[in-house]
């Protein structure tokens, strides 16, 4: 039976993913207070949007649909979620999907734009079940998120770019860094831009270390910024202390002149500072500003991957007026 999702549910929702992460042998520790925050969400609404799996009187899944508006690009629906793993092989996750999948479509073709419109899912990329699972509703492979690491015993070493300042995060610039990292991802495969509500819903939430954090000037304009962020539960699992470089973007205009070697440089001094001692980074494989190579070249490593699949909506026919 599918149960719509509430607030109640956290606890339940965060069992669910902790007994997953641990037979998944997934690398990090999901805390309570994460799931909480889903239900305060500005775009998500549990009730319409959420459904928990109950057999026999026992929840043995979860699944959500996260859809942030576009308005621009494109629009995205993820399906987020996972099954209880003594519950697995029964069709859960099966029934489950498949709500997920109309629930996305519902959200999406009610927009009156025709924007390309997408569903996605994302696992790591040992976890061939669920890939299987996806592709067999249809989704694709398309891309490839890696995990970086490198440990920060030893500073980032790079010649500080002339004419760059680059300064701690100040509250009063959350709006203008809103504005350069919808720009400097603009040419990113799959983004949208963030409008204030989700943006300052990710500047508050957890994990984050704004105090860890920074931006580059130039003649007094934001042009990049590091925002930082760490997670405390994760350390005895991974024996180490990770300082996440969590979103760095650079204006395109001002890119090749050293900023992001400069924030990461900054970001790492800073880790090493806080008394961490690794610094992590996310990248897209395929990324077109050549951050992969990039962050290799600053000591970063291979740690984990995770896999996104995609699956397209058809296009709706233009309509047009009849007189």
């Amino acid at each position: 039976m599918l149960v719509p999702m509430e607030r109640t549910h956290v606890d339940v929702i965060h069992a669910l993913i902790r007994r997953s992460e641990v037979h998944d042998r997934e690398p990090l520790v999901t805390p309570r207070q994460e799931i909480a925050e889903m239900f305060d969400h500005p775009y998500f609404n549990p009730a319409t949007d959420g459904r928990v799996v109950v057999l026999d009187g026992e929840p043995v899944a979860y699944g959500r649909v996260w859809h942030r508006p576009s308005g621009e690009r494109l629009e995205r629906a993820y399906l987020l979620g996972t099954v209880d793993p003594e519950h697995r092989g029964r069709g859960v996750g099966r029934t489950l999907l498949s709500w997920q999948i109309d629930r996305a479509v519902e959200i999406l073709t009610a927009y009156e734009h025709h924007l390309p419109c997408y569903l996605r899912t994302s696992a790591w990329d040992w976890l061939t079940n669920a890939h299987h699972l996806y592709e067999r509703f249809g989704f694709e492979p398309v891309r490839w998120f890696d995990e970086l690491v490198r440990p920060i015993k030893e500073p980032v070493e790079i010649a500080e770019p002339p004419g760059i300042q680059i300064i701690p995060w100040q509250p009063t610039s959350a709006e203008e860094v809103r504005l350069v990292h919808n720009a400097a991802f603009a040419d990113h495969w799959g983004s949208t831009p963030s409008d204030a509500a989700s943006w300052n819903t990710m500047l508050t939430g957890y994990g984050m270390r704004l105090d860890l954090s920074f931006v580059a000037m130039v003649d007094e304009r934001i042009v990049g910024y590091a925002l930082n962020k760490c997670f405390p539960e994760d350390e005895e699992l991974l024996g180490r202390r990770d300082g996440w470089i969590g979103t760095l973007g650079v204006l395109r205009r001002a890119r090749g002149r050293g900023i992001a070697s400069a924030l990461i440089a900054a970001s790492v001094k800073a880790f090493r500072t806080a008394g961490f001692t690794h610094a992590a980074i996310g990248v897209d494989a395929d990324n077109p500003t050549g951050a992969h190579l990039l962050y290799r070249r600053l000591g970063f490593e291979l740690s984990q991957r995770s896999v996104t699949h995609e699956r397209p909506l058809a296009p709706r026919p233009e309509t047009s007026a009849v007189n």
